[in-house]
């Protein structure tokens, strides 16, 4: 123990017990640390520079000019050097300042080297141990700590990446003159299609099973075959992603139902010659060529974003939940057609057994495991890598089943990503 982290803690003892004693029991002897010179003078830590080395409090300001003009309040979502809280407490406008640890050890390094007295002891600061499981606006998500992030704040800190990258993922989706051609190539057969509301008619059922494309479905092959081999009446209803097609085919596991919003999927990846029993729902951005190859019944749908409005005022179909990755559109169809018990399976969200996918091969659908720089926790408790993307098509996922309080979620692997809000059941032949 430093001088300075007596110091620091003693202020610590006083003000938030809970949190000096989390902090006693840290050790930081793990972390590769050392100090780095510029201009100014920083840590760096794992490789990581806790601020930069160059101007601190400049780059302290920019952090502080994304907050609204007339806040009050500001939630610091980790803490760097300490610089952005040293100068929110110095204007009088912030009557309180949230100040969350996204990674104690870090912290406790932090403490130990540096005096941080001065912000700590001031009356509108408030020091936070863990932070909250949903964001508190207005906030500032320190950037070396969002990347230093502890397991138990990796949810936090993927909202905030979610947050922060919002703007920019949604320039996909905007309307250019490649999608609206596509969607103007499938105006004859949104009006031929029939709306997918109207499988509600013939396909309701209070149990569901939700299949994507991830890893751990290669373990559940035999099961989901042995399932699909009973009769429809006296089964879950099976709904699968696009991706998922072919490889459930290779183990003669036929779904009821396949969802595909991607315009980048193409006809082969789909076992084209054996769809004539089989249910395509689909959102007008995918390939027409798809439509053309079906031999199934479609089914025509819209997400609930603003992309389909329009389209939507002149020609309403079914409009599903849609935040990046097509399992939620399916896991939404499950509920509307009544589903009251749904059981995911390949619902990954990481890169389990070095693959990104079952069945495809290594890039085929894009993701590379080698260039996986992200990581989340699975059902175990463990770092899994992952995509930036599949992070936030599971906290989508995850608010998508808070918002659905009445349907209770099963997941069948451990393998995968922990689904909170969904609970592990073992599915075994």
């Amino acid at each position: 123990m430093t001088e300075l982290f007596a110091s620091n803690l003693n202020i610590i003892v006083k003000r938030w017990p809970i949190v000096a004693a989390a902090l006693k029991s840290q050790t930081i002897n793990e972390l590769d640390a050392h100090l780095v010179n510029g201009r100014n003078q920083t840590i760096s830590v794992n490789g990581i520079q806790l601020s930069s080395r160059h101007d601190r409090l400049a780059e302290a300001q920019l952090f502080i000019s994304t907050l609204p003009a007339d806040a009050t309040h500001a939630t610091i979502y980790g803490v760097g050097m300490g610089d952005v809280p040293s100068l929110l407490i110095d204007n009088p406008q912030y009557l309180s300042i949230d100040v969350c640890i996204l990674n104690l050890s870090v912290f406790a390094l932090l403490i130990s080297y540096t005096d941080q007295s001065e912000w700590l002891k001031h009356p509108n600061i408030n020091l936070k141990e863990r932070a909250d499981s949903m964001l508190v606006l207005p906030y500032i998500g320190i950037t070396p700590d969002l990347v230093l992030t502890s397991n138990e704040n990796a949810i936090t800190r993927d909202l905030l990446v979610y947050e922060l990258n919002r703007h920019f993922a949604n320039q996909k989706h905007c309307i250019d003159d490649v999608l609206l051609a596509r969607l103007n190539a499938n105006i004859p057969n949104l009006l031929n299609d029939p709306d997918a509301s109207l499988l509600l008619n013939t396909h309701r059922n209070a149990n569901c099973i939700v299949i994507a494309s991830g890893p751990t479905l290669e373990d559940h092959y035999p099961c989901l075959f042995e399932l699909t081999q009973k009769t429809k009446s006296s089964r879950p209803l099976v709904i699968a992603v696009d991706t998922a097609f072919k490889a459930l085919f290779q183990h003669k596991v036929i779904p009821d139902i396949i969802v595909s919003i991607d315009p980048n999927i193409r006809p082969d990846h789909f076992p084209m010659e054996h769809t004539e029993n089989v249910i395509l729902v689909y959102f007008p951005k995918i390939n027409p060529q798809i439509l053309e190859q079906w031999k199934g019944p479609k089914y025509s749908a819209y997400s609930t974003g603003g992309l389909y409005d329009e389209l939507a005022a002149k020609l309403p179909k079914l409009r599903l939940f849609a935040n990046g990755s097509v399992v939620h559109p399916a896991i939404d169809l499950a509920v509307h057609l009544g589903a009251y018990q749904i059981s995911l399976f390949g619902c990954d969200f990481c890169y389990t057994n070095n693959k990104t996918h079952a069945f495809w091969p290594d890039g085929a659908l894009g993701p590379q495991i080698n260039n996986a720089k992200h990581w989340l926790i699975n059902g175990h408790g463990d770092r899994v890598p992952t995509d930036l993307n599949f992070r936030g098509y599971l906290r989508s996922l995850e608010q998508f089943i808070k918002s659905k309080p009445n349907v209770k979620f099963y997941q069948s692997s451990l393998d995968g990503a922990r689904i909170h809000g969904a609970q592990y059941k073992a599915f075994i032949k």
